[in-house]
């Protein structure tokens, strides 16, 4: 299989995990929680591991992660991981969801009204929107800027350490785009980076937006222009890549995001929850969204 995606191992740095078998690839991100567990994760941004293949691939690649002698593991298995999959004994299985809309084959990309609107005013303005593909390093780095500036208004890490070398890999691969927009002066205030899938899907990875009076509709304007992008690369699916976030859940929803049931795969010892369980709770807090479905 092509190694495209969250499948890659682009996503995954020097001291990183790979399960590799001849049917399938898996890159996974390694580290220290709190600077002492060793952790095993789904790379940092990309929610999606992208399991491909049959029932028995998919279960060998997650059995050789699982034996990975890491203390701590933390899976998000994608929504096209198969329904019969199971963990292993004493993980804790959540049940997460994303957001996705079908992107038709040709004619044009179903968008609310609301939000073509916001665009379109957007750049009635004066506002650009800019598609980067290749080794556009500056759109890139418009991208690193904003995403860190966004996490740090809601308080979490940034990250920047891992996310500016993940960055520099990811631009180079053919298989991933930028989206910037720029208000009527010429300055990046919104943008989002963008990864295509084997199966036809593109997720939206990474994004971050400037605070300001024109980034609500700059953000608007980029992902409906990275929406019609993906639809022009053959994408068939456009993935939002899931928000535990309400606020971004509903304006991903407000796209036309239908939410999908993923799940997520936790092994850590069972003293943890009790000394991090904050860290534990932000883990394993299952979808709102989905429980209310139920």
């Amino acid at each position: 299989m092509a190694l495209t995606g969250f499948a890659s191992p682009a996503w995954a740095g020097q001291n990183d995990a790979s399960i590799r078998l001849p049917q399938g690839h898996l890159a996974l991100a390694a580290g220290r929680l709190k600077g002492v567990l060793p952790l095993l994760h789904t790379p940092a941004w990309a929610l999606h591991s992208d399991l491909n293949g049959d029932l028995v691939t998919q279960r060998a690649l997650l059995a050789g992660t699982a034996l990975l002698p890491h203390t701590t593991k933390v899976l998000d298995l994608g929504p096209r991981a198969h329904a019969d999959l199971k963990p292993p004994h004493s993980w804790t299985e959540v049940r997460r969801h994303t957001r996705q809309v079908t992107l038709p084959i040709e004619g044009e990309v179903p968008l609310p009204k609301t939000r073509e609107k916001q665009a379109r005013r957007f750049e009635k303005e004066g506002g650009t929107v800019a598609v980067n593909s290749g080794q556009d390093a500056i759109a890139w780095s418009h991208m690193e800027r904003l995403h860190a500036a966004s996490r740090d208004r809601k308080g979490l890490a940034s990250h920047q350490r891992r996310l500016a070398p993940l960055l520099q890999r990811l631009a180079t691969e053919p298989w991933t785009f930028a989206v910037t927009a720029s208000n009527a002066e010429g300055k990046v205030i919104a943008s989002g980076g963008f990864v295509l899938l084997p199966c036809g899907t593109c997720v939206y990875a990474f994004g971050g937006q400037e605070r300001s009076k024109d980034s609500g509709r700059a953000s608007v304007a980029m992902l409906c222009e990275a929406m019609r992008t993906a639809q022009r690369m053959r994408a068939t699916t456009f993935d939002f890549g899931g928000s535990q976030d309400a606020g971004v859940d509903k304006f991903y929803a407000e796209f036309g995001g239908v939410p999908v049931a993923m799940r997520r795969w936790v092994s850590a010892p069972a003293w943890f929850k009790w000394v991090f369980p904050s860290t534990w709770n932000a883990w394993t807090t299952p979808s709102r969204v989905l429980d209310a479905d139920d």
